[in-house]
């Protein structure tokens, strides 16, 4: 017979928020994005950026990743320096 937990030993939370950035060319300055806290003895932090919404202002596929990747890494280093607001979303 084969035993399985019923008690995970990692937990993944889903957060969205959004963040006031301009980008050179872009009229758009709010975007999208989503943390996913990992805790697993450890908390660790993951972002994705709305890539639906960065389609809908860029074109260009280097300009993409390089807006998404800038997002995703500003975003981090606000979370490892506790400089981002938690607070329940809107109903």
């Amino acid at each position: 017979m084969i035993r399985i937990s019923d008690k995970p030993t990692k937990r993944v939370e889903h957060f969205t928020g959004t963040i006031t950035m301009a980008f050179p060319g872009i009229e758009n300055k709010v975007w999208n994005f989503t943390v996913l806290r990992s805790t697993n003895g450890v908390t660790t932090f993951a972002v994705q950026a709305d890539h639906e919404q960065f389609q809908q202002h860029i074109d260009d596929g280097t300009h993409f990743d390089f807006c998404t990747t800038i997002l995703e890494e500003t975003v981090k280093a606000n979370l490892a320096k506790e400089q981002a607001e938690w607070k329940p979303a809107e109903k």
